[in-house]
């Protein structure tokens, strides 16, 4: 049996109070990419909850397929399966509502750390990159989403700089403590089952209003980079598709579902 199993999985899963994630786990030493796994496990059928957890990943995707690397023993790099047939496709983004307030919640509850939120996914500390999220769906035409993948990347004992990207930090970064991944770990599969079992029974005000009230893009000066053009304006809301709606110079409001969105800081 792998130490990673050993001292990481099996402490988390020890007494783990969930009704649907992470009842089935499936822990590697290495995985190319925790969602490709579990993309492999929809396909043959596995059931609601599945989670797949790997101590390294080699080939793992941010958003707008930007590569996600980690060594060994350094994040929680995990995916979880869920069936939402119930939610409609074009309500999809409640997931990513939903990854965003679990693992912030679960990094409150097991750390000293004030975890902020950044649309469209990223959880942050002060500005700096915490952990990332990719939802990935198959639907069923518009009205039934066959399964959803939630990726989820947690920088927990390393330091910023050995990541690559943008303005990142780590738990261990931001706190000066050391943290247990077990303990974490046990913490956001608990808070992902919990917040899922309230959206299956239509808690969707509830969690919109968590997500909001974490969300310090809003108010604020932003730049928004799409693949063919970059704009300048207010973050003033965030519809209920999750689309970041901004102010531009002339009062016009322009909708952004998918882009780089950077805070203009105040000369």
């Amino acid at each position: 049996m792998s130490t990673f199993k050993q001292t990481v999985v099996e402490p988390a899963l020890d007494q783990l109070e969930t009704l649907v994630v992470g009842r089935e786990v499936l822990a590697f030493d290495a995985l190319p990419s925790t969602n490709t796994t579990l993309r492999e496990q929809a396909a043959c059928g596995a059931a609601e909850g599945l989670v797949a957890i790997a101590d390294e990943q080699t080939a793992g995707r941010g958003r707008r397929g930007r590569a996600w690397t980690a060594p060994p023993g350094s994040s929680l790099l995990m995916s979880i399966l869920l069936r939402p047939t119930w939610l409609a496709p074009a309500d999809g983004f409640l997931l990513t509502m939903l990854a965003a307030v679990a693992v912030a919640e679960a990094l409150e509850a097991t750390t000293t750390l004030a975890v902020e939120l950044k649309w469209p996914n990223d959880v942050q500390i002060a500005g700096h990159k915490l952990a990332g999220i990719l939802v990935e769906f198959e639907v069923d035409g518009a009205d039934r989403t066959r399964w959803a993948i939630i990726g989820c990347g947690i920088n927990v004992n390393w330091q910023p700089a050995e990541s690559v990207g943008q303005a990142a930090t780590s738990v261990v970064a931001a706190s000066g403590q050391p943290c247990e991944r077990a303990t974490l770990l046990r913490a956001v599969l608990q808070s992902f089952d919990r917040h899922y079992i309230a959206l299956r029974s239509g808690r969707r005000e509830a969690l919109r209003d968590a997500w909001i009230s974490r969300l310090t893009t809003l108010g604020q000066r932003i730049s928004v980079e799409l693949v063919d053009t970059t704009f300048e304006g207010l973050a003033s809301d965030v519809d209920a598709a999750g689309g970041l709606l901004v102010r531009l110079d002339d009062g016009t409001i322009r909708r952004v579902l998918a882009g780089d969105v950077r805070v203009r800081r105040k000369a």
